[in-house]
């Protein structure tokens, strides 16, 4: 049973999860991390904050030291993305994608070491050939369900994605249309000063011409 999710806000506006309180990568994460004797749960330190314009978020996260693994070091994660959600289950997808290509044996046979097979940063997300130490172990049953899992997240992860790209469409939008009213207003304001100047020069036309015709007389 997933420990219970400690969740506060801390006086910056930085929200503090252990993020266990739905199915996603931190929860699989979490689990994975507890079958090889973890004891600590990572904690994800999210904030939200505005650029240029638009809503940004960041979390760092860290896979604690091993209790007893020395050689196992802790492992930084700095992510950013859109909205919280998102951003941590991001994050705890880059610390599995880590975690997994730095002990690569220790999770071969069980549905995380798939991740050792692909890249986060790649947009394709294609699976390499995976090796045959991954083929997972157990019954059939249990380990159809732990990849079903594992697809299942996956694939809310990019419902997540998907939403916040739709919003970032939005926001772009909109600011396309700002920046073509702006431009219609300008072109307007010029096709006023440009009538103006044109009518100042045709109110002057008449003064122009009686002055010259009064030199013209004085000489």
């Amino acid at each position: 049973m997933a420990a219970p999710s400690n969740v506060f806000w801390d006086p910056a506006g930085h929200l503090h999860t252990n993020a266990l309180r739905w199915e996603g990568f931190p929860r699989l994460l979490w689990e994975s991390l507890r079958s090889l004797l973890y004891t600590e749960l990572p904690q994800y330190d999210a904030v939200e904050y505005q650029e240029e314009g638009v809503r940004r978020c960041r979390v760092r996260m860290t896979i604690p030291q091993h209790p007893f693994r020395s050689q196992w070091q802790p492992i930084d994660v700095n992510v950013v993305g859109h909205r919280i959600v998102d951003t941590i289950e991001g994050a705890a997808l880059e610390a599995i994608y880590l975690f997994c290509n730095q002990h690569p044996r220790e999770v071969a046979g069980q549905p995380i070491g798939l991740f050792s097979t692909t890249d986060p940063n790649n947009p394709e997300w294609n699976l390499k050939i995976v090796p045959e130490g991954h083929r997972l172990e157990g019954s059939t049953e249990e380990a159809l369900q732990g990849t079903m899992r594992f697809m299942s997240v996956q694939h809310h992860y990019q419902l997540l994605l998907h939403r916040g790209m739709g919003q970032l469409i939005s926001v772009a939008q909109g600011h396309f249309r700002n920046a073509d009213r702006q431009v219609t207003q300008i072109q307007q304001l010029q096709a006023s000063v440009t009538e103006k100047e044109e009518i100042i020069v045709a109110l002057r036309r008449p003064f122009i011409t009686e002055k010259t015709r009064s030199m013209r007389v004085m000489r």
